[in-house]
Protein backbone atom coordinates (compact mmCIF):
# COMPACT_ATOMS: atom_id res chain seq x y z
CA UNK A 1 0.00 0.00 0.00
CA UNK A 2 1.28 3.47 -0.79
CA UNK A 3 0.32 6.97 0.05
CA UNK A 4 -2.08 8.80 -2.21
CA UNK A 5 -1.00 12.28 -3.30
CA UNK A 6 -2.24 14.08 -0.19
CA UNK A 7 -2.54 17.50 -1.78
CA UNK A 8 -5.30 16.24 -4.09
CA UNK A 9 -7.45 14.71 -1.33
CA UNK A 10 -10.60 16.41 0.03
CA UNK A 11 -10.06 18.34 3.26
CA UNK A 12 -6.27 18.12 3.04
CA UNK A 13 -4.23 20.54 5.13
CA UNK A 14 -0.41 20.66 5.13
CA UNK A 15 -0.49 20.53 8.94
CA UNK A 16 -2.08 17.07 8.94
CA UNK A 17 0.09 14.14 9.85
CA UNK A 18 -2.41 11.49 8.79
CA UNK A 19 -4.72 12.44 5.93
CA UNK A 20 -8.31 11.36 5.32
CA UNK A 21 -8.99 9.44 2.09
CA UNK A 22 -5.39 8.19 1.92
CA UNK A 23 -5.63 4.41 2.36
CA UNK A 24 -2.30 4.12 4.19
CA UNK A 25 -3.01 7.04 6.54
CA UNK A 26 -6.52 5.73 7.23
CA UNK A 27 -5.19 2.26 8.04
CA UNK A 28 -2.56 3.65 10.43
CA UNK A 29 -5.15 5.91 12.01
CA UNK A 30 -7.32 2.97 13.04
CA UNK A 31 -4.90 2.24 15.91
CA UNK A 32 -3.13 4.98 17.83
CA UNK A 33 -0.21 2.70 18.69
CA UNK A 34 0.43 1.89 15.03
CA UNK A 35 0.09 5.52 14.02
CA UNK A 36 2.57 6.66 16.67
CA UNK A 37 5.02 3.85 15.88
CA UNK A 38 5.20 4.97 12.24
CA UNK A 39 6.12 8.58 13.03
CA UNK A 40 9.67 9.74 12.41
CA UNK A 41 11.21 12.12 14.95
CA UNK A 42 10.02 15.25 13.16
CA UNK A 43 6.50 13.98 12.67
CA UNK A 44 6.34 12.84 16.29
CA UNK A 45 7.30 16.32 17.47
CA UNK A 46 4.66 17.87 15.20
CA UNK A 47 2.02 15.41 16.42
CA UNK A 48 2.91 16.02 20.08
CA UNK A 49 2.56 19.78 19.68
CA UNK A 50 -0.50 19.44 17.46
CA UNK A 51 -2.23 17.28 20.08
CA UNK A 52 -1.76 19.94 22.77
CA UNK A 53 -2.77 22.80 20.50
CA UNK A 54 -5.95 20.95 19.54
CA UNK A 55 -6.99 19.55 22.93
CA UNK A 56 -5.74 22.25 25.30
CA UNK A 57 -5.88 25.47 23.34
CA UNK A 58 -8.34 24.69 20.58
CA UNK A 59 -5.98 26.56 18.26
CA UNK A 60 -5.20 23.64 15.98
CA UNK A 61 -7.57 23.34 13.05
CA UNK A 62 -8.08 20.92 10.17
CA UNK A 63 -7.72 17.75 12.24
CA UNK A 64 -8.35 14.73 10.00
CA UNK A 65 -10.36 11.73 11.18
CA UNK A 66 -7.32 9.39 10.99
CA UNK A 67 -5.36 11.72 13.30
CA UNK A 68 -7.94 11.81 16.09
CA UNK A 69 -7.02 8.56 17.95
CA UNK A 70 -3.29 9.31 17.74
CA UNK A 71 -3.64 12.91 18.90
CA UNK A 72 -5.92 11.92 21.77
CA UNK A 73 -3.43 9.26 22.90
CA UNK A 74 -0.52 11.69 22.76
CA UNK A 75 -2.45 14.31 24.70
CA UNK A 76 -3.42 11.74 27.35
CA UNK A 77 0.28 11.02 27.93
CA UNK A 78 0.97 14.75 28.15
CA UNK A 79 -1.74 15.09 30.79
CA UNK A 80 0.01 12.42 32.86
CA UNK A 81 3.37 14.20 32.55
CA UNK A 82 2.15 17.74 33.20
CA UNK A 83 1.66 17.42 36.98
CA UNK A 84 5.20 16.06 37.10
CA UNK A 85 6.68 19.23 35.64
CA UNK A 86 6.43 18.74 31.88
CA UNK A 87 4.33 21.50 30.27
CA UNK A 88 1.65 20.48 27.79
CA UNK A 89 2.90 20.63 24.23
CA UNK A 90 6.58 20.54 25.16
CA UNK A 91 8.44 17.38 24.27
CA UNK A 92 9.99 15.93 27.44
CA UNK A 93 13.12 14.78 25.62
CA UNK A 94 14.69 18.11 26.57
CA UNK A 95 15.08 16.69 30.08
CA UNK A 96 15.60 12.96 29.69
CA UNK A 97 17.14 12.57 33.16
CA UNK A 98 14.07 14.07 34.84
CA UNK A 99 11.74 11.88 32.78
CA UNK A 100 13.78 8.78 33.65
CA UNK A 101 13.59 9.66 37.35
CA UNK A 102 9.83 10.09 37.15
CA UNK A 103 9.39 6.77 35.40
CA UNK A 104 11.67 5.06 37.93
CA UNK A 105 9.58 6.57 40.71
CA UNK A 106 6.40 5.19 39.16
CA UNK A 107 7.94 1.72 39.17
CA UNK A 108 8.78 2.04 42.86
CA UNK A 109 5.26 3.09 43.90
CA UNK A 110 2.31 0.94 44.78
CA UNK A 111 0.69 0.08 41.40
CA UNK A 112 -2.70 1.24 42.75
CA UNK A 113 -1.26 4.75 43.27
CA UNK A 114 -0.28 4.95 39.60
CA UNK A 115 -3.90 4.62 38.44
Amino acid sequence: MSHAPHESLPGYSPAQILVAFCDECEERGERADIAIAHLDMGSFARAWKRAAAWQKDGTERDISAPEVPMLRALFAVQCQLEPRGFPLGEIPSANVAALAAILAGWDAQDPEENL
